[in-house]
């Protein structure tokens, strides 16, 4: 059976100082990103924006927790203090944003938010919700057979809402069945968009309705608490990593923006669960935390705020300078430009030979063979 659902995850080491401040720049230069794009956006300077604040905490905990380089990563669109964490800049970012010929993910064809890097092992999102499961249960199968001394994990980040594709529970039976290092990563803002997560999942818990499933390592956690989170996803890597079987982070976050900029939540949401959502900011409560905890003083908190909207200003100038794609090249990359496979090079007279069969013979002999 399943791993039973633990809401205290514990863990032996807490992080160094210097790694929660790490945490907390990357916390807040996610969140002043989201708001800088909506600024663009609505100065019609880029196209789409679409957020993850209140998701910031249990990000910033899952890159402090896995290895950049060593394991792999499919993040959702997101997963903007996760990619910070993992080695993303925040010029890279708004290169995406722009969709300038420099941006690192993809050239500038990729719509924002979908962050891929080679060197970081970070691979890029398909737009369908839901598609990076079935790929992320490959990649934490490949490793058996590409180096099977490795000890590294795949990490695959979603919504909620997302756990209602097919694909989702393809890759999980696919995990359990295999017993492959793959951390899901759940993140719980409590809508599908406009749907409510009791509309959308059954029983309104994911984690309990993947209870099933064996070898499964189940965590809830207040996915706004950074301590929190860092505890549950050390807990769920650690299990990844040690082979004993696949983990899911189920982390309750907010949305203290609209789904995207093509949505108003101000018209299924109420004012008093706005203000809920409010009280439970990680921007908020992470820093508050720093300081009663002697970790950061309000000078250095103040310091750290202003190196972080200098650090955007600056890049902020600079994208909305950088080259677009050539006119032309939106095809480029999609197909080989050494080998044409409809040309003469493919064209053989057939050879036919042996008594003639029926399709269906065929198939089954082929099956045979």
């Amino acid at each position: 059976m399943a791993t039973p659902t633990s809401l205290q995850a514990s863990v032996d080491a807490a992080p160094a100082r210097e790694d929660l401040i790490r945490a907390y720049r990357a916390m807040y230069m996610a969140r002043r990103l989201d708001d800088r794009e909506i600024l663009l956006k609505r100065q019609n300077r880029i196209f789409f924006q679409i957020s993850g604040a209140g998701h910031e905490a249990v990000q910033a905990a899952a890159g402090l927790v896995l290895r950049p380089g060593h394991d792999w990563f499919y993040p959702y669109y997101r997963d903007r203090a996760l990619s910070l964490m993992l080695g993303v800049t925040a010029e890279q970012t708004l290169l995406g944003s722009v969709g300038a010929a420099a941006d690192p993910s993809s050239g500038g064809r990729q719509m924002p938010s979908h962050w891929s890097s080679p060197e970081l092992h970070i691979v890029s999102g398909s737009s369908p919700t839901g598609s990076q499961f079935v790929q992320a249960a490959g990649c934490a199968q490949a490793y058996r057979f590409i180096d099977p001394s490795s000890d590294e994990v795949t990490l695959v980040s979603s919504g909620e809402g997302a756990t209602s594709e097919g694909e989702f529970w393809e890759s999980l039976n696919a995990a359990c069945l295999e017993n492959l290092p793959l951390v899901y990563l759940i993140q719980d803002n409590g809508y599908a968009i406009s749907v409510p997560v009791e509309k959308q999942t059954a029983g309104g818990n994911i984690a309990r309705l993947v209870s099933g499933f064996p070898n499964l390592k189940r965590v809830e956690v207040d996915g706004t608490d950074f301590m929190a989170s860092y505890q549950a996803m050390a807990e769920a890597v650690a299990h990844a990593r040690s082979r004993e079987g696949p983990a899911l982070v189920h982390a309750m976050v907010t949305r203290p923006y609209s789904h995207s900029l093509s949505d108003d939540e101000r018209l299924y949401k109420t004012k008093a669960e706005r203000a809920a959502e409010e009280a439970r900011d990680p921007i908020i409560k992470f820093p508050e935390w720093l300081v009663s905890e002697g970790v950061l003083d309000r000078q250095a908190l103040q310091v750290i705020i202003y190196e972080v909207d200098q650090e955007i200003q600056q890049v902020t100038d600079e994208v909305l300078h950088a080259e677009p794609p050539d006119r032309g090249s939106a095809l480029r990359f999609l197909y080989s430009d050494k080998i044409d496979p409809t040309s003469a090079e493919f064209e053989v007279e057939p050879d036919f030979s042996g008594d003639p069969r029926t399709m269906v013979d065929e198939i089954n002999r082929t099956l045979r063979e």
